[in-house]
């Protein structure tokens, strides 16, 4: 057993990838979760501090799985930082029933669960810090968007209840609420499916660009450190100045 870890979800791309990256970069030990083992062990495979988590999140023994990787190694966790996600834009009326399921699975139960499993003892480590990736989307009436909306609202509604429960031990719970970022999912989704001129008008309404994952694993960096052991329950909205226009 090595002391305690931080475990990163999404740790494949985007800002799962960039936490990973400035954890590592300064000699934290990082359990990479995400589905692919391939792509983990090329990122990760080489880095004594890292350990490859290959999981599919939205299976039901997903905690489970999580939960014994890091166990096989570490004593506790220190961080926790769910940054996996999906998103599938879909009128409601078109709304598969498996991609809403899917859609909840991950961003919202998988979270949940790992909570769970965190606030039992020996589990957390002394001061441990878990941090929630949420959107504007769950604030803002995007057509098309409603079930990954719902999804970051049930993201959100379970931070305060999560945080007055673990407060007492110890366990501080936050979430970040992201306007665009930059990531291959933003890529792969609307943008993919916008002209430039579309993507340019998006970020006029965004006084400071849009996000990249760099600086989003700032701000989380942020809510994981001692610097805000005195924070808890909060969302910080980081979307470039997005809400002033």
């Amino acid at each position: 057993m090595n002391g305690a870890c931080y475990v990163i979800t999404g740790a494949t791309s985007g800002i799962g990838a960039a936490v990973a990256a400035r954890l590592l970069s300064r000699g934290e030990s990082v359990v990479a979760v995400a589905r692919r083992k391939d792509v983990l062990e090329s990122l990760y495979g080489q880095n004594p501090c890292a350990l490859c988590a290959a999981v599919d999140l939205e299976a039901p023994d997903a905690t489970a799985r999580v939960a014994a990787a890091v166990k096989g190694r570490f004593d506790a966790v220190r961080g926790f930082v769910h940054a996996a996600g999906f998103v599938v834009p879909a009128p409601l009326g078109l709304v598969q029933d498996d991609t809403a399921h899917r859609l909840f699975s991950i961003h919202a139960l998988f979270p949940l669960q790992f909570l769970g499993w965190m606030a039992k003892r020996p589990n957390h480590a002394d001061g441990a810090s878990a941090v929630l990736v949420s959107s504007l989307a769950a604030h803002e009436g995007d057509c098309g968007n409603a079930a990954y909306a719902a999804a970051k609202g049930a993201v959100e509604g379970m931070l305060k209840p999560a945080a007055a429960e673990l407060a007492p031990r110890g366990v501080r719970v936050n979430a970040v609420v992201l306007g665009v970022v930059d990531t291959p999912m933003a890529r792969d989704t609307w943008m993919s499916r916008s002209t430039q001129e579309q993507i340019d008008a998006r970020r006029a309404r965004y006084p400071l660009g849009f996000g990249t994952p760099e600086k989003v694993a700032g701000v989380i960096d942020f809510f994981l450190g001692d610097d805000s052991a005195w924070i808890t329950g909060q969302c910080l909205v980081a979307d470039g100045g997005h809400q002033l226009t």
